[in-house]
């Protein structure tokens, strides 16, 4: 009985060891035949490899990411630049829509221009003729305008006011007219007279940071002459 186990023993062992793979032996110079150890490790080159892909890959998700960074800066930035293209829109719109009014006459002065226009009336849901200034108020470095419907012309009140530009080291109005007495168009800094002028000249200082820009435009008026 002990024999037959003994021989089950052997064979099973047999068995093992044709059926197991075994590293190629190693033979030397001198006869002797080594067989390799088998280490469950990464090479040396596996980890450079790793290690330049991980770089890699490391930079192109850094670069993607300032990439971001920078477009959103730029989005959020303030342009002084917008604004004022966006000011120049709404005062030439008010002003080519002006009109003759005897209740609201144009007047105006070096900074503040005071006209008659269409407006919409808070009280009355709809348009109606009305008065708008532009200002300039040196204490705030900021440029306003007031707006009234004829109802508030009327009782004299203070009409709704918003601040249109920021940041203004100065604001400039001229007048262009024909001159009868000299015979030749003239630029003004004060209007007074009855009638509108055939243009308006404006221009505007502002700063950026250290820096001071200058912009001007020039406004045709269609019903003046």
């Amino acid at each position: 009985m002990w024999k037959k186990n003994e021989a089950s023993r052997a064979k099973a062992r047999d068995f093992l060891e044709r059926n197991t793979e075994r590293p190629c032996p190693i033979h030397t110079l001198k006869g002797v035949v080594l067989w390799p150890r088998m280490y469950n490790a990464f090479t040396l080159i596996e980890l450079l490899i790793v290690t330049a892909l991980l770089c890699v890959i490391s930079l192109g998700l850094y670069s993607t990411f300032n990439s971001g960074v920078k477009i959103w800066q730029r989005l959020n930035k303030e342009v002084p630049e917008q604004d004022l293209y966006i000011f120049f829109d709404k005062f030439a719109s008010d002003l080519r829509n002006s009109l003759k009014f005897k209740d609201i006459n144009f007047s105006g002065t070096e900074n503040r221009l005071d006209f008659a226009t269409i407006v919409n009336s808070p009280g009355m849901s709809k348009n109606t003729v009305g008065s708008v200034s532009y200002y300039y108020d040196p204490k705030a470095e900021a440029v306003y305008k007031e707006e009234k419907d004829f109802a508030c012309v009327y009782a004299g009140g203070r009409g709704a006011v918003k601040e249109m530009l920021k940041n203004i080291k100065s604001l400039e109005f001229q007048y262009y007219s024909y001159d009868k007495e000299k015979k030749e168009y003239i630029w003004q800094g004060e209007w007074f007279k009855e009638g509108l002028p055939l243009a308006v000249w404006l221009q505007v200082e502002i700063t950026d940071g250290d820096k001071i820009f200058k912009f001007s435009k020039t406004v045709n008026i269609p019903v003046a002459g």
